[in-house]
């Protein structure tokens, strides 16, 4: 009988056992649609030879395919791993089909973009993306971003960040007066955001900016954006010009930071492999924050003899680019007096110490040229989106991180009589390509 008990009992436990284990995940199909966004999608436009790719977010497992039939619009992706899928698109539409189509005149090839992040957990999940055509390829654009800075100890650590601006059009453009904002947001990660504090949007995780202590603007969400820094090219309106495919280097302090440095404490500083630094001595503008009322600039951030941007705002204590990829940027202009036309605010999560404001931006008031987006490469570090997808649809980041001497650099989109033209499709993911920073304003891809 004990015997008999005893193997009933294992019985047991084993279905017990079984019905613990989960259930391996099954695969699921995907089907991704494109259209045209806005007006645009009444527009008969071919979408044969778009080209979709899909990335898992848990485990970064990436399918591409593209639309090989005539009048189809979607791709199938069959029997891939289930979870949230970070989806990009993009079409180009030769100038012939485009002016087909629009009746427009174009000089070249049309890029029409978007992105998308959604679940697919269901055995069939049916996706859209919609598609916008990008800033055009005239004006100024970010060309080079350099915000991961090198190696702590062997390098320079975030003090040799610049970014680099380019003239994409084929007219001589004025740098005066051009405006540099860094865009507030959110910097925990998506998944670790706590709703329940009543700060941010069930949306998108952003900040709600409504919730801002003190007089917080009408539709505070929606038509503001909101700067940790601000900065402007001086001159009178015609003291820098740049030529047609040339460029401009800003600079966080503009020295050789491959070789020592006395700090503003006296302290010589120097880096054990210059190779993985910059050499910033050439740049046309750096940062320094020792001039600004309230602010103790860093003991790197020395006055050199380079022409300084004018510091409008500035919650740090130079020009400090997040070198985990938590950042926004925009190139603008506008006609407003800042500092006595726009207000400034606390964070809707300031504690009832913190002293930092920031201005809200009217979009409004902004005449905005090239903006773009920047995110941790680490999947389980994304942060909100801080930018709109009408300017940058998507996001870029280099892949080694923090630290890493990686910078961003905008592709090459076609040359024109040797001036050399930079895609913008205003969707970073698709726009940019990582190099080693190159401060030498001789860097582009190959096309």
């Amino acid at each position: 009988m004990r015997r008999i008990l005893t193997a009933i009992t294992a019985i047991a436990l084993l279905a017990a056992c079984n019905k613990d284990k989960t259930a391996p995940l099954q695969p699921v199909d995907i089907s991704v649609a494109l259209q045209l966004s806005g007006e645009q999608n009444n527009l008969e436009m071919p979408y044969q030879g778009a080209k979709v790719t899909i990335i898992n977010q848990t485990n970064n497992s990436k399918y591409t395919d593209s639309i090989t039939v005539t009048n189809s619009n979607m791709v199938k992706f069959r029997q891939v791993i289930p979870g949230t899928y970070h989806i990009t698109a993009e079409l180009l539409v030769s100038a012939a089909d485009y002016e087909k189509v629009t009746g427009q005149k174009v000089s070249g090839t049309v890029i029409f973009s978007g992105t998308l992040t959604a679940a697919a957990v269901a055995s069939s999940n049916a996706l859209l993306v919609e598609l916008r055509t990008g800033g055009g390829t005239d004006g100024w654009v970010f060309k080079q971003i350099y915000y991961a800075g090198s190696h702590v100890k062997d390098g320079a650590s975030f003090r040799d960040q610049f970014i680099e601006l380019y003239n994409n059009s084929d007219q001589v453009l004025y740098a005066d007066s051009l405006y540099f904002a860094q865009i507030a947001g959110v910097n925990t990660a998506l998944s670790k955001i706590d709703y329940n504090k009543g700060w941010y949007m069930g949306a998108t995780g952003q900040y709600d900016w409504s919730k801002m202590s003190g007089n917080a603007a009408p539709n505070a969400n929606t038509d503001f954006f909101y700067a940790s820094a601000i900065f402007r090219i001086p001159g009178t309106g015609s003291t820098y010009p740049v030529a047609p495919g040339k460029s401009l280097i800003i600079a966080s302090t503009a020295i050789n930071h491959k070789v020592p440095f006395v700090d503003n404490g006296g302290t010589e500083v120097s880096v054990r492999n210059p190779d993985l630094t910059v050499d910033l001595s050439k740049a046309d503008f750096d940062v320094y924050m020792g001039d600004f009322p309230g602010k103790t600039p860093l003991s790197s951030d020395l006055k050199t003899t380079v022409t300084k941007l004018v510091v409008i705002a500035n919650v740090n204590r130079d020009l400090i680019l997040d070198n985990l990829g938590r950042d926004g940027f925009m190139l603008f202009r506008t006609k407003a007096d800042i500092k006595t036309q726009w207000k400034q605010y606390k964070l809707p999560d300031a504690g009832p110490t913190e002293d930092k404001t920031y201005f809200g931006m009217p979009k409004s008031a902004l005449e905005i040229y090239d903006a773009v987006e920047i995110q941790p490469s680490d999947l389980a570090s994304r942060v909100p989106k801080r930018l709109s997808v009408e300017l940058d649809a998507g996001f870029s980041y280099v892949p080694n991180g923090k630290y890493s001497s990686q910078a961003l650099l905008r592709k090459t989109h076609k040359t024109i009589n040797g001036r050399v033209v930079l895609q913008d499709t205003n969707n970073s993911i698709l726009d940019f390509v990582t190099i080693k920073a190159d401060p030498s304003k001789n860097a582009f891809t190959g096309k």
